[in-house]
């Protein structure tokens, strides 16, 4: 039988969406539009005078359309729960969708840690992104909200495939790809945020971002950690791969130091996991090859006994 979309998801981005929508039409505008444009220069980033930090100076009528748009940003994600997780079957149309997205969301955030005028050795020791959207505000915006679409819906994506389900992963997804939204209106405080603490705009930003990498890599290190437990294998080899790539990761931050293009790191391994897993059929022989015939439960591991997957396997387990 089908599988139903649960209303709690649906729930979930519809709350993150008004809750979103009260924030940046009470309480922001004034900041945005009068605080970010005067901000002082010493509150800014190498003491430096960034004319246009909110983007819209001149044009403050950007901001409503900026907020009904980044608001049907949030609420398609319920779209994207209903069509790309809760589908019947994954159809060429969205197989396409998702892969195009995918590599557009990967040159994206790569392209965009090298924009601005810095040195490249500043870029690589601590031009990090939010830094760059002091310049290029509007591409924050858009590296925001690609990234988390990108990322999320080809989550779903891989876990329609395989036909697995983490109300944890998901969940946690749902959180970190809604929180970037509140780091891409809170504009950097700079690379040391100790003399802005507790400042509302400094915790916003920060927390956003942090909750934006730990939120939307949790379904993906979920998927791969409990394969690799389950299957080894191929698993198991890129699951210790990842670990690996983290661990080089911290040693850049506390060596050099944090910047965009390091921050990039994890992200694009991110992207090249979600490739693999999604338009190869490298992984699909793993889990293909450990079914044992005979074992019932086996299609239903993952949840989802409708899925593509499931049913390749009950086939040739009948056909045994």
């Amino acid at each position: 039988m089908e599988r139903k979309m649960p209303k709690g998801y649906a729930v979930l981005w519809a709350v993150f969406a008004a809750a979103y929508g009260v924030w940046m039409a009470v309480f922001m505008p004034k900041y945005v539009l009068d605080n970010y444009e005067n901000l002082p220069a010493e509150m800014l980033v190498d003491g430096k005078v960034y004319p246009n930090l909110s983007g819209m100076v001149g044009a403050h009528w950007l901001y409503p359309v900026w907020v009904v748009l980044s608001v049907a940003a949030l609420l398609l994600f319920i779209f994207y729960f209903k069509k790309f997780l809760y589908c019947d079957e994954q159809s060429k149309a969205m197989t396409v969708f998702s892969a195009v997205l995918l590599v557009a969301g990967c040159v994206f955030v790569v392209v965009y840690g090298f924009l601005g005028e810095e040195p490249f050795i500043n870029k690589v020791k601590y031009v990090t992104a939010s830094m760059i959207g002091l310049e290029f505000p509007w591409l924050f915006r858009v590296w925001g909200v690609l990234g988390s679409a990108s990322v999320f819906i080809n989550t779903l994506f891989c876990y329609r495939k395989f036909g697995y389900n983490s109300k944890a992963g998901l969940i946690a997804g749902s959180i970190g790809a809604f929180a970037i939204f509140i780091t891409i209106n809170c504009p950097s405080v700079g690379s040391d945020p100790a003399p802005y603490f507790p400042r509302p705009r400094m915790l916003g930003h920060w927390a956003g971002a942090l909750i934006f990498a730990v939120g939307c890599a949790a379904p993906v290190v979920i998927f791969l950690f409990s394969t690799a437990k389950r299957f080894k294998g191929r698993f198991a080899f890129t699951a210790v791969a990842f670990a690996g790539l983290l661990v080089v990761m911290l040693v850049l931050l506390i060596t050099v130091g944090k910047s965009a293009i390091i921050e990039n790191i994890p992200m694009v391994a991110a992207y090249i996991l979600l490739f693999l897993f999604n338009f190869t059929h490298i992984y699909d022989g793993a889990i293909t090859d450990t079914a044992a015939p005979g074992r019932d439960n086996f299609v239903t591991y993952y949840g989802c006994p409708n899925s593509k997957k499931a049913a390749k396997l009950r086939t040739s387990k009948t056909s045994l």
